[in-house]
């Protein structure tokens, strides 16, 4: 535990506030201590655009308010503590495309880990699709099954 961490080497975890992006940041974060490498935590608040003539004007169907004031910080740093990892993290919140943002994050990391709202079927979001398809470092879709069989509470 004690080795360096490399200055370039690191991890970039994608959250929306969710169970499911907190299962990714606790799931980053146990690997990051594993290979001794930072991690980065993202949270891109996408930016509002008006849909003329629609009820949906500012949050067009299937996106995630992530609510103002979310924590992020304060939420790492509770994930970190309960798991007693001795690894950087930072936090970072973004505004705009949240596919775009988390592969020009993700640009030069080892990893990119976001969370998956489903265990059942290999079907995820666009921006989950769009990460995997185009991100430059390997892409991990943590899925609820996955963060309970890996946690560190898990029997």
């Amino acid at each position: 535990m004690n080795q360096r961490t490399g200055a370039g080497r690191r991890i970039v975890v994608g959250t929306d506030g969710t169970e499911h992006g907190e299962q990714a940041v606790r799931w980053a974060i146990i690997e990051g201590r594993a290979r001794c490498v930072r991690v980065e935590v993202v949270l891109v608040r996408p930016k509002d655009f008006l849909l003329p003539g629609s009820s949906l004007a500012l949050q067009p169907h299937g996106r995630i308010l992530i609510r103002h004031g979310y924590p992020l910080a304060a939420e790492v740093a509770r994930i970190r503590e309960e798991l007693a990892a001795e690894v950087d993290v930072t936090c970072q919140i973004r505004t705009g495309d949240p596919a775009s943002e988390l592969l020009s994050a993700a640009d030069g990391a080892e990893l990119l880990v976001l969370g998956s709202p489903t265990g059942r079927r290999l079907a995820f979001g666009s921006v989950a699709t769009a990460c995997v398809r185009h991100a430059t470092c390997p892409t991990v879709l943590v899925t609820p099954r996955a963060a309970h069989q890996f946690s560190p509470s898990a029997p």
